[in-house]
């Protein structure tokens, strides 16, 4: 039986990920591949790098590549992906969701790093247009599961697949921005929680995930702030209950960042 993927948690890394893809970024254009294989006809991206008071899409045909950081090599801002975007798509979510959420479009957002960076690696030669959405600044790790729930819902009548770009890491005090690829250094807690997490998703525990600010080791160490963890609970969400999660090949950089993907399939018989 085919298994067809609902979403996609991406660990986007710092910006020079772009252009130092490694074994995460291999594994992402093995995943693209499988994608236009199973006829995906547009990503759907949440990424905390675009914060609002009110859930938000992009809606315009060619949003512009947004370089949101400072002082890395010049190579990253000569990046410029060309990236079609789904205005069409983007007012039948909003028309959708209007009794469920109220979701603005916003035809001048262009897309972050969290959202390119993550697309050049799936489709390096080119794929589906896409949507990003917006991270609202009350979203908590439940509300970014229901909202994903209905995301998913959404993009399953449309071919789509849900993408939630953060990092499974994310303390800039305990990176050390001069080291690539971790190794002896690499602090306890980043594996613990990793491993945690792991473990939860394969049970199919979505109330651990959603309530693991107070339920995983070292989670305030691990994300400061919760943004780049939120994208995980909105991923999970997406997918139909009983989906399976694939562990992607993980590294961890400067230290403490960890790379670490995870892609929720589900069989394609099942709703």
């Amino acid at each position: 039986m085919t298994q067809l993927i609902d979403s996609i948690f991406i660990s986007h890394g710092a910006p020079t990920y772009a252009v130092d893809p490694g074994l995460p970024g291999k594994a992402l254009e093995h995943i693209g591949l499988q994608l236009i294989a199973q006829n995906t006809q547009a990503l759907i991206v949440l990424s905390p790098h675009w914060r609002s008071n009110k859930l938000a899409v992009t809606s315009n045909t060619a949003p512009v590549i947004v370089h949101d950081f400072h002082g890395f090599p010049k190579a990253l801002y000569e990046l410029q992906p060309e990236i079609s975007g789904a205005p069409e798509l983007a007012s039948k979510l909003t028309n959708e969701f209007a009794a469920e959420f109220t979701v603005e479009l916003r035809p001048q957002q262009g897309f972050d790093h969290g959202a390119w960076v993550p697309y050049i690696h799936l489709f390096p030669q080119g794929g589906p247009p896409m949507l990003q959405l917006s991270m609202p600044v009350d979203f908590t790790p439940q509300t970014a599961m229901l909202v994903g729930a209905a995301v998913g819902e959404f993009a399953r009548k449309h071919n789509a697949v849900v993408v939630g770009s953060g990092s499974l890491t994310h303390n800039f005090d305990d990176m050390d921005l001069r080291q690539g690829t971790a190794g002896e250094a690499t602090p306890a807690y980043v594996g613990e929680f990793t491993n945690w997490v792991q473990i939860q998703l394969k049970a199919g525990d979505r109330d651990a995930i959603a309530n693991a600010t107070q339920a995983a080791p070292h989670f305030e160490r691990a994300h400061p702030d919760d943004d780049h963890y939120l994208p995980l609970p909105f991923a999970m969400g997406a997918a139909r209950l009983g989906s399976q999660v694939e562990v992607l090949p993980e590294d961890v950089r400067y230290k403490a960042l960890s790379m670490q993907s995870f892609v929720f399939r589900c069989n394609s018989q099942e709703n």
